[in-house]
């Protein structure tokens, strides 16, 4: 919901299996930026915990606390590491500013990019 701190949660897979061993890539699991359609207005997320903290986890999940400023579309771009390489995944995030629906987030492929 727009203007309303969210928490938003990514899950890396691979072959359909959940990925459990993401490398740290500048100091996190997973590193969040969005783009919101129109303005191109820009949103760097980091995620929740650190690796090493002795609690966050390599994988699958990446967690992120993030305020969508404005209701409409955003395009988001999740950088993580694996296995040695660098990936993105983008998605699309819908916001709202109504309670109801909740956010929607679709993964979309980028050919530029092997996925996970």
């Amino acid at each position: 919901m727009a203007g309303k701190m969210t928490g938003l949660t990514l899950s890396v897979a691979k072959d359909g299996k959940p990925v459990t061993d993401l490398e740290p890539y500048l100091g996190a699991y997973g590193h969040l930026v969005a783009l919101r359609s129109g303005d191109l207005a820009y949103l760097h997320v980091h995620p929740e915990g650190n690796p090493g903290d002795g609690t966050t986890q390599p994988g699958p999940a990446i967690s992120f606390m993030a305020t969508a400023p404005t209701h409409g579309a955003y395009r988001l771009f999740l950088d993580f590491k694996h296995q040695g390489t660098v990936r993105t995944a983008a998605f699309t995030l819908h916001t709202t500013n109504r309670t109801n629906p909740a956010p929607t987030a679709q993964h979309e492929d980028d050919t530029s990019a092997e996925h996970h």
